[in-house]
């Protein structure tokens, strides 16, 4: 009985002991599950509560925890352990006080219901994995040319020969050091370069500009982030990766694009052949196959693949296109000014007064000129919650002018910034807009343009007389009336904005504040394009931009002529699935000339899409040839 009873207790005690052990494991595989990484998206901070523009975008504030756990708390009703890393800040300036907006991962202490655009977790969904794209070390011997250093090119260039392609780059222009110095004689002795100057070179347009990283395509897509990873490897700040408007300024960009050209060079041997303009595609016999290229100095390259990554001001590329059989299929542009007021005043129309001074850029003039526009005196304390150099985005859509329907808005604003010429030809006045990556000048300017559709009615006697190009054309003649305008010697032609919304066409030639150093002169700029082009600016300014930003029409806003060349005037068609032009085989059209981008982010990606269709093109074709040579 005594020993039955014995037994019995020890399996009772033994099934406990196992229970409670189970159950501990339990606990421990239920903590160990609940406990999940998310992301936190629209957390807010008052910009007197953050560090502010002068602090590390990456560190992780008292005030954003704080902010992020009263956030997960009051919507998913969930509990932050910790903070794990910063993904996204950017400024909130459309309300009234303006605020700061993060994008955090934190891990939580138990199961959410997630909520789509609130908390996200950040496990990796059945359907939403991404295909990793592994770099081959086979050299397959084939030979591909890219014709264009910008952003399409170089990453092109730098995907295929990776993957073991040899790529031979060209390039019309010059690398940065030396076109660094022809911009200087250009700006300081109007000697222009009609290869080497702020449109054509190495790194493109972009170069000598505020160098945006902006996209619609989204800087979380695994291309975009590879760009951007690649861009920090080679000399750019990490916080391009946190900041919500990130830039990298003319200044670093050449930095860059010298490092990367190393890294090109030298490790991967691509040759790149600089000052080669190329000015014909060559064919087989039946028309239909690429075989290389002709260069103005009548040096032939072959090639198995020829990519074609210039930019939208290389005209000449257009008609090689055309004549080699691809196919022009004509898109919209937008044209109008640059307009440029003074960094302080937008500073004041972005922040109100009060905050207004918290922007400091380093450079005393700068910085005095911001402290007395925002009415505070120099010996006022400004704490270290600083605000950073405001630009702008301004839009206005339907705008109806002679039956038909036009929109108008701002584009590439250059805060901190100048106007530069962009001309490159000397009987054509262009302007473009640029920045230092500190922002730091007293000025501002953005492009202020009218949107003209492939139909529209003002291309009508181009599209008789140029068909494809008209929209080109049409560009080309306002640069030359903008020239003509001027004087030539390349001064442009500028109005105040309230003299242009009063039709103003006699001057006293008073005196003029403005960046472009190559002279400007006071004239009616309405002479530069049809009527109805300034309908639609005149509209969005009165009707639109003055309501949404108090203060953008004034005396001390400049209308500078032309601004024409916002994007590509036609697209290179292209079949959806292996990007060769349509109709002839080998070619491939890339990047922001070729219609199939609008900005350096997207134009580099544009530049990976290509390369990885050409990689795979030659990888079925070097299959074939391998199973054919053992039959």
């Amino acid at each position: 009985m005594i020993k039955n009873a014995l037994i019995f207790s020890f399996v009772v005690l033994e099934e406990a002991y196992c229970f409670c052990f189970r159950q501990i494991l339990v606990r421990n595989e239920v903590r160990h599950f609940a406990v999940k990484q998310y992301r936190v998206y629209d957390v807010r901070l008052n910009v007197k509560d953050d560090p502010g523009a002068g602090s590390d975008p990456a560190v992780v504030s008292s005030a954003l925890k704080k902010a992020t756990k009263r956030r997960v708390k009051k919507l998913v009703n969930g509990k932050v352990l910790s903070i794990d890393r910063v993904v996204r800040k950017s400024l909130d300036t459309r309300q009234r006080i303006p605020c700061w907006v993060y994008v955090v991962d934190a891990t939580l202490a138990k199961d959410i219901t997630e909520r789509t655009g609130v908390v996200e977790s950040l496990l990796v969904k059945d359907g939403q994995k991404k295909n990793i794209v592994h770099h081959s070390k086979e050299n397959h011997k084939k030979k591909i040319i890219v014709i264009g250093a910008g952003p399409a090119g170089l990453f092109c260039a730098k995907e295929l020969a990776e993957q073991g392609f040899k790529v031979i780059l060209l390039e019309r222009g010059e690398p940065v050091e030396k076109r660094g110095a022809d911009i200087g004689k250009l700006i300081h002795r109007r000697l222009l370069d009609p290869e080497s100057n702020f449109c054509f070179g190495e790194g493109g347009a972009g170069t000598w500009s505020d160098g945006k990283l902006t996209t619609r395509i989204g800087r979380n897509e695994i291309w975009s982030r590879r760009v951007l990873e690649t861009f920090v490897q080679n000399g750019a700040s990490a916080n391009i990766l946190i900041a919500g408007a990130p830039h990298l300024g003319t200044d670093t960009l050449v930095r860059l694009l010298r490092n990367l050209r190393h890294y090109l060079v030298q490790q991967l041997d691509v040759h790149i052949h600089f000052r080669t303009r190329v000015t014909s595609i060559c064919t087989d016999q039946t028309n239909t196959c690429v075989t290389g290229c002709l260069t103005v100095d009548g040096i032939r390259y072959d090639a198995d693949a020829l990519v074609v990554a210039t930019g939208h001001s290389a005209d000449e590329m257009y008609h090689a296109l055309a004549n080699a059989g691809a196919i022009l299929q004509p898109k919209g542009i937008a044209v109008g000014y640059r307009i440029e007021h003074p960094q302080a005043l937008i500073n004041r129309i972005t922040y109100g007064p009060s905050l207004a001074r918290r922007v400091k850029t380093g450079r005393r003039l700068t910085d005095k000129a911001n402290i007395e526009f925002s009415n505070a005196s120099c010996q006022d304390k400004i704490d270290h919650s600083l605000l950073p150099v405001p630009g702008y985005r301004l839009a206005a859509n339907g705008i109806s002018s002679k039956g038909f329907s036009r929109s108008a808005y701002s584009f590439c604003c250059c805060p901190g910034g100048q106007i530069v010429p962009a001309s490159t030809s000397p009987d054509l006045v262009v302007v473009n807009g640029m920045s230092f990556s500190r922002r730091d000048s007293i000025f501002a300017n953005a492009a202020l343009v009218a949107t003209i559709d492939a139909d529209d009615p003002l291309l009508f006697d181009y599209r008789n007389k140029y068909g494809a190009l008209a929209a080109l054309h049409f560009q080309r003649d306002a640069e030359r009336a903008a020239a003509k305008l001027g004087g030539g010697n390349l001064v442009a032609p500028v109005a105040r904005v309230t003299d242009f919304l009063q039709y103003k066409t006699s001057y006293r030639h008073s005196n003029i504040h403005s960046s472009y150093r190559l002279g400007v002169k006071e004239v009616p700029v309405r002479e530069c394009y049809p009527e109805v082009i300034h309908e639609t600016l005149a509209t969005a300014l009165l009707d639109h931009f003055e309501p949404s930003m108090p203060g953008f029409i004034c005396p001390e806003a400049i209308l500078h002529g032309v601004e024409t060349r916002t994007s590509a005037p036609v697209q290179v068609q292209r079949d959806k699935d292996t990007l060769e032009a349509i109709g002839i085989t080998n070619l491939f059209p890339c990047g922001e000339g070729a219609g199939h981008a609008g900005g350096i982010v997207s134009a580099a990606v544009d530049g990976i899409r290509v390369a990885h269709a050409v990689a795979e093109k030659f990888r079925i074709k070097i299959k074939e040839e391998r199973n054919l040579a053992t039959q």
